[in-house]
């Protein structure tokens, strides 16, 4: 049970000492007692419990390679690694030690990775960066906070000048050149770990870090940002878009509509009725056929001519029932509905591009300051979105030839207004109809991951999250080692494979001994499990016990369990490290 011999043997609890007694056919357990009177006794009984349990004596070798391996690959705390270094030895069959042995050997040995790691990075970080990342800690004249402070806050202003602050945000952090250190001598998740500690903690407390634990901090920190700061940029692009520019435009234009609905519908009922009087004026008129004066006494009865209506006469018609110069109906509905042919993003897309401003100071650094990559279905977007500054440097006398490129995303209603501008001369193009013409379909792109942003996590490519071979291939040991897994994942599973085949030989064998299971139909069933019955003493035992409870505060009540388990002590600090605070337990209760 203990994994360990205890010094005395009359330590081993009670109901223990009982059952063994009660097998071994002991009539006084209490006997015991004289167990420890002869020392030989224990160590003749000691070998034969090693022996036969195949147990082996503790050596710190071993167990040092698997400390230090979880310690570089994983963020085990302390009292975690101590945790998992007694499983290990019990799952090892190797005899406990006492815990001053093991505690500072976890210690020491955690200390020591963690050691080499920070010289690791520190070796591998170029001299004239280190100066650099150290003076970010100093805040500058006349500034308020460090550079480090304001490199790692995101921008939250939802603007083009947001937009653009958070664009020059990434440009400084890239800036280092952190990402181009090599790293691969060093377990991800310890870079996360560091950086986890430089993202939180205030910039004079990393300039407080002893030795080269700070400027390792500090690189992490720079690498951890360079992938945010592009993720923070992007999703400010992607609010933008959605929330500022395409939903205003598209609800703008649908106000638009709203407000001309009484001038569509007065338009409408004039052409209604201009239309149905055409419609009821004849097609063709009764005249009298003209005769000579001589014949007409003679004639018994005029014969009436038939003559086709002329177009005078139908406009005259028309007239009488809405005047002419009243007649507004065709520019009204030229002007309101849609030509045939057009799609209905026409009207919001229009709106859209008034909306230039706002975009116009970051869209060159949009496609320049981040390293863009695409799929196939997306690359026609990226290649455009790069050459959008150079069609913008032309300024008014950008024409189509400098679109031949990208004509293809210029499509459905932002042909028409990308290139039909009555304002602008011949084979000239609108700019900023081009410019959001673009925007649109990379925001749509984004979300789709058919683009994606070089070194980025959330908006980067989502393949580079797998490890590469040759990063596997220096891991991979220490991996294997703290994770207890062979390196042949055959074997591994050959192994599941038998502990399941025998949990499932062993519940087909019981199955037909136990009566609330049934197969019916291939299909395995359990019999409805019933309310056991309470003793009739139940009741007043739980009243009384509820009456004798306390009535106290929820912080109370925390306070009193962690009296009784410590159970705040398992709170650490972000490095690590234990937490100095003498009132932390009463900050976490309340």
């Amino acid at each position: 049970m203990l994994g360990t011999f205890l010094a005395d043997p009359g330590d081993v609890p009670h109901v223990a000492v009982d059952y063994a007694a009660e097998q071994l056919g002991v009539a006084d357990p209490s006997c015991i007692k004289h167990y420890a009177e002869r020392l030989p006794t224990q160590h003749e009984h000691a070998r034969e419990i090693r022996e036969l349990l195949e147990l082996r004596e503790f050596a710190d070798a071993e167990l040092r390679v698997f400390v230090a391996s979880r310690a570089a690959q994983t963020r085990d705390s302390r009292r975690e690694l101590f945790d998992r270094a007694v499983v290990w030895l019990i799952e090892n069959r190797v005899l406990l030690p006492g815990i001053t042995t093991l505690a500072p050997l976890v210690a020491n040995v955690r200390a020591e990775q963690l050691a080499a790691v920070n010289e690791h990075l520190v070796e591998q970080t170029p001299v004239e960066m280190r100066r650099e990342l150290l003076e970010t800690l100093v805040v500058p004249a006349g500034k308020k906070v460090s550079p480090l402070e304001w490199i790692r806050t995101a921008v939250a202003l939802l603007s083009g000048a947001g937009m653009k602050e958070a664009l020059n945000r990434s440009v400084a952090v890239w800036a280092f050149g952190a990402g181009a250190v090599d790293v691969g001598g060093v377990a991800p998740v310890k870079l996360t770990e560091l950086a986890a500690y430089g993202m939180s903690a205030k910039a004079p407390k990393i300039g407080q870090l002893k030795g080269s634990r700070r400027v390792a901090t500090l690189l992490a920190t720079m690498r951890h940002l360079e992938g945010v700061s592009v993720d923070d940029a992007l999703l400010l692009f992607d609010l933008l878009m959605s929330t500022k520019l395409l939903a205003r435009a598209s609800r703008d234009e649908k106000n638009a509509k709203l407000k001309s609905l009484p001038k569509l519908r007065k338009a409408a009922l004039q052409a209604e009725s201009a239309l149905r009087a055409a419609l009821d004026t004849p097609m063709t008129q009764r005249e009298q056929s003209p005769q000579p004066d001589d014949q007409a006494e003679e004639s018994a009865e005029s014969r009436p001519v038939m003559r086709e209506t002329t177009a005078s006469e139908m406009i005259a018609r028309i007239a009488s029932a809405v005047p002419i110069e009243q007649l507004e109906a065709l520019a009204v509905i030229k002007e309101l509905v849609p030509p045939a042919g057009e799609d209905e993003d026409l009207a919001w897309r229009a709106e859209l591009t008034n909306r230039f401003a706002s975009v116009r100071g970051f869209v060159e650094l949009l496609a320049d300051t981040i390293t863009w990559d695409a799929t196939d279905a997306g690359a026609g977007v990226i290649a455009a979105l790069r050459g959008l500054p150079r069609v913008l440097a032309y300024g008014k006398h950008a024409g189509v030839q400098h679109l031949e490129t990208h004509k293809d995303l210029v499509a459905g209603s932002w042909r028409r207004l990308v290139y039909d501008n009555p304002e602008l001369g011949d084979r000239l193009i609108d700019r900023h109809a081009y410019t959001f013409c673009i925007l649109e379909p990379l925001w749509s792109a984004l979300r789709s991951k058919d683009v994606y942003a070089v070194g980025a996590d959330k908006s980067g490519d989502p393949r580079t999250k797998l490890i590469p071979d040759a990063l596997w291939s220096v891991h991979a040991p220490s991996i294997l080692t703290a994770l207890g897994l062979p390196a042949d994942p055959a074997e591994h599973l050959r192994k599941l494979w038998g502990d399941l085949g025998g949990i499932y030989r062993e519940l087909a064998g019981s199955l037909d001994a136990n009566p609330a299971i049934t197969v019916k139909d291939g299909r395995l069933n359990l019999a409805r499990l019933e309310a056991a019955q309470l003793p009739e003493a139940y009741q007043a035992a739980h009243d009384a016990v509820m009456n004798m409870l306390p009535r106290i505060d929820y912080p109370e009540l925390l306070l009193e369990v962690h009296g009784h388990t410590d159970m705040f002590d398992a709170f650490e600090h972000v490095s690590g490290s234990t937490s100095r605070r003498a009132d932390l337990d009463i900050s976490l209760a309340a």
